[in-house]
């Protein structure tokens, strides 16, 4: 019953995307399902980004995985093709050839997946999924910043949203440079912008006192700190994992969202 429930409400969501003027939205990164068949195939893998090469054309940059690749690709693990901009379907499709082989390549109504079919191999079809940057949560803080020579964010450090256009940091530090630097804390609070690079994954501001840049992973578990002016003073934080059986009810309601999409877009179009 809790299925159908909400089967039903993503029914009427869609419906009501039909309903609207929709313009596709193709330009992103995204995620990449593990469905494509790299035992036959060379596929593609981990993450997809989509950009505007021209007027006429978009660029697909993305990793390769699968046994012909070798062969296919001359040992290249990445790829970066043009692909001419969809007219199909009011711009959310295009049949074309990709990696040597006849392909179509479907946008959902709402711009969120792309479903892949290939017309001549059926095993090397696969999804993506847009990703979209989650900066808020509690991470773990890695041990690789030096602390005999940096004042480092230490043990476990928490995000949240300050604002539509801040973010607040807050966390333990240590290092020997920390009681000089901070009066003595052990602990931040620091204000940072919302990350606007990389479609919200990435953010290069003043921290602590230095130029660092951020990186959020596609999947957002992980955040890569880059210290500009002192490498040493790098490091890395992993998201706590706080429920995994939601997590686990998210991706069964995700599969549903996925297959209600797509019948929904063909009969709109």
């Amino acid at each position: 019953m809790q299925v159908s429930i909400i089967s039903l409400i993503f029914l009427v969501g869609f419906v009501h995307v039909c309903l609207s003027a929709t313009t596709p939205e193709w330009i992103g990164f995204y995620n990449v399902d593990n469905s494509c068949n790299q035992a036959t195939c060379c596929c593609l893998s981990e993450q997809v980004k989509i950009t505007k090469a021209n007027n006429t054309h978009f660029l697909v940059e993305a990793n390769v995985a699968g046994v012909p690749c070798q062969a296919q690709l001359s040992g290249a693990t990445t790829i970066s093709v043009p692909l001419l901009i969809p007219q199909d379907k009011n711009g959310f499709q295009i049949t074309t050839m990709f990696l040597g082989t006849n392909n179509r390549f479907t946008l959902s109504a709402d711009s969120q997946y792309i479903a892949h079919a290939n017309l001549q191999s059926p095993q090397c079809s696969g999804s993506a999924r847009r990703a979209v940057s989650n900066w808020v949560g509690t991470f773990n803080i890695d041990d690789s910043c030096n602390q005999d020579e940096c004042c480092c964010l230490s043990e476990q450090a928490t995000i949240s949203k300050k604002s539509e256009t801040q973010y607040l940091v807050t966390g333990r530090v240590a290092g020997k440079p920390c009681a000089a630097q901070l009066n003595g804390s052990t602990t931040v609070e620091v204000t940072i912008g919302a990350p606007q690079d990389k479609n919200g994954f990435q953010i290069t501001t003043n921290f602590l006192s230095t130029n660092n840049r951020f990186t959020l992973t596609y999947d957002n578990q992980y955040v890569a700190n880059v210290n500009l002016q002192y490498p040493q003073c790098s490091g890395m934080g992993r998201r706590v994992d706080e429920n995994k059986n939601t997590a686990s009810l998210i991706s069964s309601s995700l599969i549903l969202i996925v297959i209600n999409a797509f019948l929904f877009r063909m009969i709109c179009v």
